[in-house]
């Protein structure tokens, strides 16, 4: 079998192609700007066309030409979307409603499919996560060192 690896700028719009004509589409999470929801190269997302978009879907939105981020919308003030990744403690992008190109609808992770819209423990999560912004930087410190095994450089010196 044969590799072919694109960047997100060239494959991202085929895929926002075939959201738009109905179709599921399923890619692989790359990044970690919604840790801990969504670890990169381990998670599959599930992207489908949208008939509308509320706060706290997951979503792919194209922020600049060519530049596509899978987040979190954050607010919504007429026509403005502004998005945060799980994992970002203060950064926040901002978009129009039309820049918006997929939800996500599922979630792949370890053999188990999780439906963002009737998942109680992932919305639960959700709805918790996103009211703990102040100690978000503290809860991902704790996550990548208890969970991932992650030790800062700064600890192995001491």
């Amino acid at each position: 079998m044969q590799t072919l690896n694109l960047n997100n700028a060239e494959f991202l719009p085929h895929v926002c192609e075939f959201v738009n004509e109905g179709h599921k589409v399923t890619i692989l999470a790359r990044g970690n700007s919604m840790r801990p929801f969504i670890e990169s190269d381990r998670d599959e997302v599930v992207l489908t066309r949208a008939t509308q978009y509320n706060v706290g879907d997951v979503v792919l939105a194209e922020i600049q030409p060519g530049h596509y981020v899978l987040h979190r919308i954050d607010r919504i003030q007429n026509e403005h979307v502004v998005l945060r990744g799980d994992g970002n403690v203060g950064n926040t992008e901002s978009c129009s409603i039309n820049d918006l190109r997929a939800v996500v609808c599922q979630i792949k992770r370890k053999g188990k499919v999780w439906d963002l819209q009737t998942s109680k423990v992932w919305k639960c999560y959700s709805y918790i996560w996103t009211r703990t912004i102040p100690l978000r930087r503290l809860l991902l410190a704790l996550y990548r060192l208890l969970w991932l095994g992650q030790i800062p450089d700064r600890m192995k010196r001491l």
